[in-house]
């Protein structure tokens, strides 16, 4: 079924503007840019660990350029990675979930390069906001060496997703897509309720809230860091603006808050690195 979180879409109105930010956050240029003419975007990739962060920006009419003009920056969409996309998309649609067709799209890159990706959306009205797909298992796009020799970011920890009903999500998630369900938690000071699933080292962090508006929206990310003082230290440097050291949820670990960060999506650099007095 599903084995990893292939691709994470951030959508930005000005794509050179933006990747070049993240270009600097990451210490790397992206592996890849090009554009998809069926998509209607223009996409800039950077490969971070295991998972392509894709900023992408309407290029002209297509698939997904309507939903990029009408929902502005910030988390567009997760890709998911099919081991079997034939046989998943017919077992989804036998158990009863709503998905798009299954269709190839063409991406042409600035060097001419044309590469293709089998992919198709799920429809559930649950998740129209998250814009959730499910690729093949081919990795398409080239990567390129490191630009200075050192990566602020190694990984994406968590992608945060906030919910009016997480009984659904806990459905979609673990019974359709056989995503591991590592916890549940509800909190009684603020009636919430916490779930976190694992996907080969990415944790999708769904909250579920009364307050909440709509049925399901991103929040926000979680970057980590191999070595978190000097990555801290580095975009400090490079003029990132962060809050007070402090100690994350799990032990051992420390987290501070990006302000102001990339596109308005609200970010915080996870690392593991000594305690805090």
């Amino acid at each position: 079924m599903i084995s990893q979180v292939k691709n994470i879409f951030l959508a930005a109105k000005d794509i050179d503007k933006s990747s070049k930010a993240f270009s600097i956050f990451f210490c790397k240029a992206p592996s890849y840019q090009g554009f998809s003419s069926e998509l209607g975007i223009k996409i800039h990739i950077f490969d971070i660990g295991n998972v392509n962060i894709s900023i992408i920006s309407p290029y002209e009419d297509g698939l997904w350029s309507e939903d990029l003009r009408r929902n502005g920056e910030g988390l567009f969409g997760l890709d998911f990675i099919s081991d079997d996309i034939a046989r998943d998309h017919k077992n989804l649609k036998l158990s009863g979930v709503l998905v798009g067709e299954k269709n190839m799209f063409t991406f042409q890159g600035n060097d001419k390069s044309i590469t293709r990706l089998n992919l198709f959306g799920l429809d559930e009205n649950l998740v129209t906001n998250l814009n959730i797909t499910i690729s093949d298992n081919s990795h398409i796009f080239p990567k390129e060496e490191k630009g200075e020799g050192y990566e602020n970011i190694t990984s994406v920890n968590q992608v945060v997703i906030l919910t009016k009903d997480s009984n659904k999500m806990l459905n979609l998630f673990e019974k359709d897509l056989g995503i591991r369900l590592a916890l549940d938690k509800t909190f009684k000071e603020w009636s919430g309720r916490m779930l976190f699933f694992r996907l080969k080292g990415v944790t999708l962090e769904v909250i579920e809230g009364e307050d909440f508006v709509g049925k399901c929206n991103y929040y926000g990310l979680g970057w980590h860091t191999d070595n978190f003082i000097k990555s801290y230290e580095n975009l400090v440097k490079k003029g990132f603006i962060f809050s007070k050291i402090r100690k994350g949820r799990k032990v051992g670990t420390l987290v501070a808050t990006l302000n102001e960060p990339p596109l308005g999506i609200p970010t915080i650099l996870i690392g593991q690195d000594g305690g805090v007095s």
